[in-house]
């Protein structure tokens, strides 16, 4: 297996004790720094081809999630990029993107029948006549064109590499612009004179009223303060400074201002498989309370934080993180010996308490997700953990 040159071990350690100490305090330029690091590794390591860069690249991906929960954006990206690598090997190889063929082709032949429908039956005898070879000369041709399972090892460095870094630098493009296009869909979605509710602090869903707001949408903002970090404070003075009315509301009067309520509009850390969710401490009491007052619920998610975990029945450990007690009672407190105080970050919110959710492109139903998430990843790196122990082995 390939080797990592000492510049890049010593990226990778200082990308570790960066996520450690809380360097990236936006999602964006976690994602952003995960894409530059793997571009070093991929750029100064030695490897000959396709195969041999995804063997080195699952061979780094535990180390650099270790302690974070296992649906983190470090996780999503490197999938992400082994997807790239398979369809850029594709590419080079067929000439297309994998798969392209198939959603193309099906497509015209929908489209063909669609054409058809306002025919008469006779006419449609003649055109299903016609329609048929056409058929048949697809599905050859999706025989032909099917990608051997081994291509990635056909694939050498100096094809793949130029391709690859192209790629690479669209998709950190991407990033940098999925906020700036996630929220010119707030006009969709905020409408005049509404009573929007959202919790704490989210730089996206600030950018999403922020849009609105420049567009003349006037609105007003309820927004819970999320104790005991009080994030909400400082989402209140940045939508203040735009001019957005704005209401400072306690976590536990959220039940009691949903009816006045028209909508929720959150953020999120990561979107699950299953179209739910894990967001904020709090979100969950929200969420059972918009269920109750049938208020949508939105949440606002760029496509790297789609993450192809399941968790059927949730395990508030595997997906969570848990800051230090001090902020709730203090060392110096004489109660501190004899209590146990847990703090966690983050709620799970199962699917069904969703109503939209907002991404890069356009508002999907949280029973979409797995369609997204099977476009982005490839199933074969969904579980980056296991690889990761069976390569020890």
């Amino acid at each position: 297996m390939a080797r990592l040159p000492t510049d890049v071990e010593t990226e990778i350690d200082r990308f570790c004790n960066d996520i450690k100490r809380n360097t990236y305090t936006r999602s964006a330029d976690l994602a952003l720094a995960t894409i530059f690091m793997f571009k070093k590794l991929i750029g100064e390591s030695k490897w000959s081809n396709a195969s041999e860069l995804i063997t080195l690249i699952r061979s780094q991906a535990h180390r650099l999630n270790q302690g974070q929960p296992v649906d983190s954006i470090t996780f999503n990206i490197t999938r992400r990029i082994l997807k790239l690598i398979r369809d850029v090997s594709a590419r080079i190889i067929h000439g297309k993107n994998e798969g392209s063929d198939i959603s193309l082709t099906l497509q015209a032949v929908l489209n063909d029948r669609a054409a058809t429908s306002t025919f008469n039956d006779d006419d449609n005898e003649n055109i299903e006549e016609n329609l048929q070879p056409k058929t048949q000369q697809i599905q050859r041709n999706l025989t032909d064109s099917t990608p051997i399972s081994n291509a990635e090892g056909e694939v050498s460095v100096q094809r793949l590499k130029p391709e690859l870094m192209d790629d690479l630098n669209w998709y950190s493009s991407d990033i940098e612009l999925s906020v700036k296009n996630l929220s010119q869909q707030a006009l969709a979605h905020i409408h005049a004179n509404e009573l929007i509710l959202t919790l704490g602090y989210s730089y996206t869903v600030e950018q999403f009223f922020k849009y609105a707001a420049s567009k003349n949408r006037k609105f007003h903002v309820f927004i819970l303060e999320h104790a005991p970090f009080f994030t909400g404070h400082k989402m209140a003075v940045n939508l203040s400074a735009l001019n957005i009315p704005v209401t400072v509301v306690t976590d536990s009067a959220v039940f009691a201002i949903m009816a006045r309520v028209n909508k929720i509009l959150i953020g999120t850390r990561s979107l699950l498989a299953n179209g739910g969710l894990t967001a904020k401490s709090g979100t969950y009491n929200l969420a059972l309370a918009a269920k109750h007052y049938n208020v949508p619920l939105l949440v606002c998610a760029p496509t790297y934080k789609f993450s192809p975990t399941y968790l059927p029945s949730f395990d508030p450990v595997m997906c969570n993180t848990f800051p230090s007690p001090e902020t709730i009672l203090s060392y110096e407190s004489i109660y501190q010996s004899s209590l146990d105080i847990v703090v966690p970050m983050h709620d799970y919110v199962p699917p069904e308490l969703v109503t939209l959710i907002i991404g890069s492109g356009m508002g999907n139903a949280p029973s979409y997700v797995y369609r997204i998430v099977s476009e982005l990843y490839s199933a074969e790196d969904n579980d980056l953990e296991r690889l990761q122990k069976e390569s020890l082995k």
